[in-house]
């Protein structure tokens, strides 16, 4: 077992400031948590153990971070920790026609690609060039298909063709959030719904289930996702593994309150934070609507701000308008991801009622934090990463129209009840900071992936499966075919698609960017 050094991870008074952090994290903890880091990371023991470093395949849906993106975030984790433990890695997605020299990280592979107008800044990767048809430039120990697209059936095509092994990642669960894709008008009507469940609903869980069974493994973020795809016929091995918390970014000292700033006067009553793309799928107006009917009743002063930028974000500021409480919902926009640990940090309450996240990455980064939570029971990511009454507070989210009003006065009065108990605020605060770097520290996350690794090429060790090269060329070019034709179509489908609903304003990136470790 590998000796261990034990690191404080911040200076706890350098972080008690006039007005003082509000997290329970922040004001009894910081300067008493530790993060262990072992002498050998668990990358490097990838190294040990195959006598070499890994040349390593990352499939992504970004070669730059264009906006506030969880699977982006953890291609650069994944790109950077890699090469720190030496090993050689090779991010393969779109061409992003607005990158500029240092977006993208050295070496990076750039397929053609179409834009998805409604969301700028994401392209789908197409087989729309001869050389991407070369497999023998295409030498890797591992494929991790980190993408939600069918550039998934790219990571199976080598595996086809060179018997690399490949482990997909699922990370979205399409069917709880297909209706973002629609026009606010057409989600209105039922029959589009039935419609679009018989057309989607199961085309889309045979044809995932399928790729899934063809690669030597399935990550997902959350137990909830595991048992779906189990369900759904998948056989192939499932690693649970949660996205990693970056402790340099969330664990250093806070910086002045940002409140005041974006709320003016308003920001001495209750802080509610919510953080997140804006759309419909994440259940934004839901949280207006709570915040208006069950918190300001109680809670005169309170504020709801919500961070991020998409393209609901006029359709949330109408709705806060039209509830009377347009002068209490803040829209910063879009914050630097290094300054949101001071969000966490000067908020009092984080509030996430979305139902369709197998993981949230930023109600992650809020429970690292120790900011006190409220959240919906969804089945997935939330349900996963709250305990209720020991890291957070959990409620049924309802299961019809009525069901629903009802759960929204159970969070509206959780949320309020919450902000009154400051030793329940303190005690879920600070169980949840510790919980969150048991789980999501990045040595923690690298184990779980390290393992997930040397079970996919264990898998396609004992699978028998002889690679295309290898045969006629007849059958390589079928193979080909077989592989690339749900990817071409599923991929152009996206980017068409993706022209139905308006755009939201083009912003600047304010996220760091994957570089070469030093």
């Amino acid at each position: 077992m590998p000796n261990t050094t034990v690191h404080p991870i911040v200076d706890t008074a350098s972080t008690l400031r006039s007005g003082g952090p509000r997290s329970a994290f922040w004001k009894t903890e910081a300067g008493n948590q530790q993060s262990l880091v072992t002498d050998l990371p668990p990358f490097a023991q990838l190294a040990a153990r195959h006598g070499r470093p890994l040349k390593v395949a990352i499939l992504s849906d970004f070669t730059r971070i264009a906006y506030a993106n969880g699977a982006a975030f953890q291609t650069r984790f994944l790109y950077q920790e890699l090469q720190r433990c030496g090993h050689h890695v090779t991010v393969i997605g779109p061409k992003d026609p607005e990158s500029k020299p240092g977006d993208v990280p050295p070496g990076t592979i750039e397929l053609p690609s179409l834009p998805v107008a409604m969301y700028p800044g994401l392209h789908v990767p197409m087989p729309m060039e001869s050389w991407v048809f070369d497999a023998d430039q295409f030498d890797f120990d591992i494929v991790f298909a980190q993408t939600t697209s069918l550039l998934l059936k790219f990571g199976v095509w080598l595996r086809h063709m060179k018997g690399i092994p490949v482990l997909c990642v699922n990370t979205t669960h399409l069917v709880a959030a297909y209706d973002v894709l629609l026009p606010e008008e057409l989600s209105k009507i039922p029959l589009v719904h039935t419609a679009i469940h018989a057309t989607l609903k199961r085309p889309y869980e045979k044809l995932y289930a399928s790729i899934f069974n063809e690669s030597d493994g399935l990550v997902v973020l959350s137990e909830g996702l595991r048992t779906y795809w189990r369900e759904r016929g998948v056989t192939a091995p499932i690693h649970v593994i949660p996205r990693a918390v970056q402790p340099e970014v969330f664990d250093r000292p806070l910086g002045d309150d940002p409140f005041p700033a974006a709320l003016g006067h308003h920001g001495d009553g209750p802080r509610y934070l919510v953080a997140g793309r804006h759309t419909r799928e994440k259940c934004q107006d839901r949280t207006i609507r709570i915040f208006a009917k069950h918190i300001v009743p109680e809670l005169p002063d309170a504020t709801l701000t919500l961070l991020g930028l998409g393209p609901d974000t006029e359709f949330y500021k109408r709705i806060a308008q039209e509830l009377g409480v347009g002068d209490k919902v803040f829209f910063p926009g879009e914050v630097p991801f290094t300054k949101m640990v001071d969000w966490y940090g000067y908020a009092d309450v984080f509030l996430h009622t979305s139902l369709s996240e197998t993981y949230g990455n930023v109600l992650g980064e809020a429970l690292w934090c120790g900011t006190p939570t409220v959240g919906f029971a969804d089945g997935m990511g939330a349900s996963y990463q709250i305990q209720d009454g020991m890291n957070g507070l959990l409620l049924a989210p309802g299961n019809d129209r009525d069901d629903e009003v009802a759960a929204d006065a159970s969070f509206g009065r959780a949320a309020v009840n919450l902000y009154r108990d400051a030793g329940l605020r303190q005690r879920l605060g600070t169980a949840a900071s510790r919980f969150a770097r048991e789980r999501c520290s990045p040595v923690a996350v690298q184990t779980k992936i390290a393992n997930a690794f040397t079970s996919a090429q264990d898998h396609i060790k004992t699978s028998g499966d002889r690679p295309a090269s290898e045969r006629p060329r007849l059958f390589r070019w079928w193979t080909t075919a077989r592989d690339f034709r749900p990817w071409a179509l599923y991929n152009g489908m996206t980017a068409l698609i993706g022209k139905v609903r308006p755009a939201h304003a083009k912003n600047e990136a304010k996220h760091p960017q994957m570089h070469t470790a030093k």
